[in-house]
C-alpha cells in the first residue's frame, strides 16, 4: 500500500514538473522579442542596403525586432538627440547609432549610456580621443591610405607635380579626420600635392559645378559615400577637365560608376559585416546585462572595374547593393519602419524613401 501511495506521489511531482516546463515553454515562446532601434541619416537612402541586410539577418538569427527610424538629414547632436529620446519613449530596448557630428555627440551619448545599451557603427564620435563605446567600423585612416596607395601605384612614373582635389564628408566627424589623415600620409614623398580640399553638403544641388569651377586639378579623390554618387555622375559630362577619380562607397550606384569607367577605383566597406556584427553585439548584451560589447573592425576592399566579376569578391559583392537587387537577398518579416508620429508599426520589405525626420510608434 505505501509503495503504491509513493508511486502516486512520485508520478504526480513528474506531472506537475512537466507541466510547469510546458508552461514555462509557452510563456517563453510568447515572450516579445526585443526592439532595437536604428538611426542612421537618411535612412531611406539606398546606401544602407547592405547595412539594413546585415542588421535583419542577425536580427532574425537573434529573436529581436529592428525598428528603423525614418529621417532625413542629422546635422547636429541635437538631430540626434531628438530621434533617441522618441525611442527612449516608445520604450525600445537598445540602440544601434551612427553618430552625429560634433563634439557635443559624446556628452549626449554619456547620458544615454545609463539609459540604454547601444552600439555605435561606420565612425567613432567625434573627439581627440576614441569614445570607449562599443563601435563597429571599418578602420578609416586606412581607407585613406589604401586610395592614396592606388593612386600612386596607378601613376606612380607620372605624379610630379601633380594636383589633387579632396572632396570630403561633414566636418567635426572621426570618419572624415581619419580618412584625410590616412590619405595625406600615403601620399607623403610621392611628388604629387593636395591643392584644394572641399567638405560635400547634402542637398546642395550645385555641387558638381562648384567642384568644376574649382582650380583644375589631375586627381579628384571622394572620401565621402555621398559625395562620390554625385561628383561622380558628372564626370560623364568632362566636367573635371579630365580629372581622375578616386573613391569610397557601397552604394549601387557607386558601383554602377566604377562599372562606366566614371571612375578609376573604388574603397568599399563592408556595410553587410557592419550590420551583422553590431547587432549580434547587441543581442548579447541584451541576453547578459553584464556582458560587456566589444569593438570590430570590418573589412575593406579596394577594387577596380576587372575585379567586379572576379570569383575572389564573389562573397563580398554578395552583401553589396549590387547583388542585392538580383533576389538573392529575401526581406525579412522582422524589420519594422516607424513612418512618423504615432502610427501603428508597418512592416517593411524594401528600401523606404521618407520626407520624415523624425520617428516613434506605439
Amino acid at each position: 500500500m505505501k509503495k503504491n501511495k509513493l508511486t502516486f506521489i512520485l508520478t504526480e511531482l513528474m506531472l506537475i514538473v512537466l507541466a510547469a516546463f510546458f508552461i514555462i515553454r509557452i510563456f517563453s515562446d510568447n515572450e516579445s522579442m526585443k526592439r532595437v532601434a536604428v538611426i542612421v541619416e537618411d535612412s531611406g537612402d539606398k546606401r544602407w542596403d547592405a547595412l539594413l541586410n546585415g542588421l535583419k539577418q542577425s536580427a532574425e538569427n537573434n529573436n529581436l525586432h529592428l525598428i528603423i527610424c525614418n529621417t532625413d538629414l542629422i546635422e547636429s547632436m541635437e538631430d540626434e538627440e531628438e530621434l533617441i529620446n522618441e525611442q527612449l519613449q516608445n520604450n525600445v530596448d537598445a540602440f544601434v547609432i551612427c553618430p552625429a557630428p560634433g563634439k557635443e555627440t559624446k556628452t549626449m551619448l554619456n547620458r544615454l549610456q545609463g539609459e540604454r545599451p547601444f552600439i555605435l557603427i561606420n565612425e567613432d564620435t567625434y573627439a581627440e580621443e576614441p569614445s570607449g563605446y562599443a563601435t563597429v567600423k571599418p578602420d578609416n585612416y586606412k581607407i585613406g591610405q589604401m586610395l592614396a596607395e592606388r593612386l600612386i601605384q596607378d601613376d606612380e612614373e607620372q605624379l610630379e607635380n601633380k594636383k589633387i582635389g579632396v572632396i570630403l564628408g561633414k566636418a567635426e566627424t572621426e570618419e572624415n579626420v581619419n580618412r584625410i589623415a590616412g590619405l595625406k600620409d600615403g601620399l607623403e614623398g610621392s611628388g604629387c600635392e593636395i591643392s584644394w580640399e572641399y567638405n560635400y553638403a547634402r542637398g546642395n544641388q550645385n555641387t558638381s559645378e562648384i567642384i568644376a569651377s574649382k582650380k583644375q586639378v589631375d586627381y579628384l579623390v571622394i572620401l565621402d559615400n555621398w559625395a562620390l554618387e554625385e561628383v561622380g555622375e558628372a564626370a560623364e559630362e568632362n566636367k573635371y577637365h579630365g580629372a581622375k577619380i578616386y573613391g569610397v562607397g557601397s552604394s549601387e550606384k557607386a558601383i554602377v560608376l566604377l562599372d562606366n569607367q566614371n571612375i578609376e577605383c573604388l574603397v568599399v566597406p563592408d556595410d553587410y559585416e557592419t550590420g551583422y556584427k553590431s547587432m549580434n553585439e547587441i543581442a548579447k548584451k541584451l541576453r547578459h546585462s553584464f556582458y560587456k560589447m566589444n569593438s570590430c573592425e570590418t573589412e575593406v576592399r579596394i577594387i577596380n572595374k576587372e575585379d567586379l566579376y572576379s570569383k575572389d569578391l564573389e562573397r563580398f559583392l554578395d552583401s553589396s547593393p549590387r547583388l542585392m537587387y538580383s533576389g538573392r537577398i529575401a526581406p525579412s518579416n522582422s524589420l519594422t519602419v516607424l513612418p512618423s508620429t504615432y502610427v501603428t508599426e508597418t512592416l517593411y520589405f524594401g528600401p523606404r524613401n521618407s520626407s520624415r525626420r523624425c520617428c516613434t510608434g506605439p
